[in-house]
């Protein structure tokens, strides 16, 4: 029976959660599509921005699990005006307004636009995604990035920082980041690189987690723990390896004991405004806290499992399905194969006498796998 060496299982896995990404086509409309809206919005008012946020921008985002699914694009909507000209409901409206009129001029992909409790959505529909705008203003305490949202309830002013948090994560990633940037830029410039289409192991394993979190509370999507706590206590639980499979598993090892409990309160610091807990609806239903423990531990023994399964590509392909989904599995099990195929043509697969392991490379030790023929004789 044939073995495959711990890093065919990697670009196995690899291959299998990169299934998961925004297709490189639709990324690129996503980016014009509110680039539109940024452009129209900023001759409206003369100032502002409008830029990304959440996993769009931290290189974290999987596709919709449900193949009617959209992609959600979160965008803030940030305007130049400070708190005392201005109420949270003007500030809402005014933004309403803006969004409207952009959608009455007719641009391309022919927007709807919603209204939600804190945001506006636009959406686009024969696109695979929406827009969330979310309206913001400077927040004076948190110079130059930070922002101030309106409460769910219009009473507070909520504070965030999107773009320092993105900083700060794109920090714990910064050497590796770069390395695999480098690596993509073999014929160009690495500036001519785009940042969404450099993926570290963390990212991956962020991505990882998100499809098993979302497979594991297909029936109760209310109890999933938000994708801000996993991307932050997996940023924190990080240490740099090399191999996927390994960061994966020490990351999920390490998550619950990042969780703090502050006067019997669980809590989850945002990194760059410590006085957030991102875990605070834990308190109000306590099931979310027993939900994330529950999820975190099947996570932790499935994504071991992978790792265990190596005699067998079968069964190694189940158990990716199983935290994944089928079509990640398959995709996976394809992009393997082909690369397989490959490296057997360049006469680069070698299988150990031994155990039977196949590996890879330019001069691995072992027999050489034959390339074949349409005949069947070896070439």
């Amino acid at each position: 029976m044939l073995t495959y060496t711990k890093p065919t299982i990697d670009d196995l896995l690899g291959n299998s959660i990169a299934s998961l990404d925004i297709p490189d086509g639709v990324h690129r409309l996503a980016v014009a599509r509110y680039q539109a809206v940024a452009q129209a919005l900023e001759r409206r008012w003369q100032s502002g921005s409008i830029y990304p946020q959440g996993s769009f921008r931290l290189g974290t985002a999987v596709r919709p699990i449900h193949a009617e699914g959209e992609y959600d694009i979160d965008l803030v909507c940030r305007r130049e005006i400070e708190t005392t000209s201005t109420t949270q409901e003007t500030l809402k409206a005014d933004v309403g307004v803006a969004l409207a009129a952009f959608a009455a001029s007719n641009p391309e992909g022919s927007p709807k636009l919603s209204e939600g409790k804190r945001c506006w959505t636009l959406d686009y529909p024969s696109d695979p995604f929406h827009l969330d705008a979310l309206p913001a203003i400077p927040d004076k305490e948190a110079h130059p990035d930070g922002i101030l949202l309106t409460d769910r309830n219009l009473h507070e002013w909520q504070h965030s920082n999107p773009i320092a948090y993105s900083d700060w994560f794109y920090a714990v990633i910064v050497k590796e980041f770069t390395e695999r940037r480098e690596v993509l830029a073999k014929r160009m410039q690495v500036d001519d690189v785009p940042e969404w289409q450099v993926k570290t192991t963390l990212q991956r394993a962020v991505q990882a987690l998100k499809r098993h979190r979302d497979i594991y509370f297909i029936e109760r999507a209310d109890d999933a723990p938000a994708s801000i706590i996993i991307t932050t206590l997996a940023a924190r639980a990080y240490a740099r390896a090399d191999d996927l499979l390994d960061v994966i598993t020490s990351v999920v090892g390490r998550m619950p004991q990042l969780v703090e409990v502050r006067n019997g309160v669980y809590w989850v610091a945002n990194p760059v405004q410590p006085q957030e807990n991102f875990a605070d609806r834990w308190q109000s239903n306590p099931k979310r806290a027993e939900a994330f423990f529950e999820w975190i531990a099947a996570a932790h023994n499935d994504f071991a499992s992978i790792g265990e399964a190596s005699a067998n590509l079968d069964r190694v392909l189940t158990r990716i399905a199983k935290s994944l989904g089928d079509d990640a599995a398959k995709g996976g099990g394809a992009a393997l194969g082909n690369s397989l195929r490959d490296a057997r043509d360049r006469g680069e697969l070698k299988m150990a006498p031994r155990t039977g392991a196949l590996a890879v490379g330019a001069a691995p030790t072992g027999i050489p796998v034959r390339r074949h023929t349409f005949h069947g004789d070896s070439a």
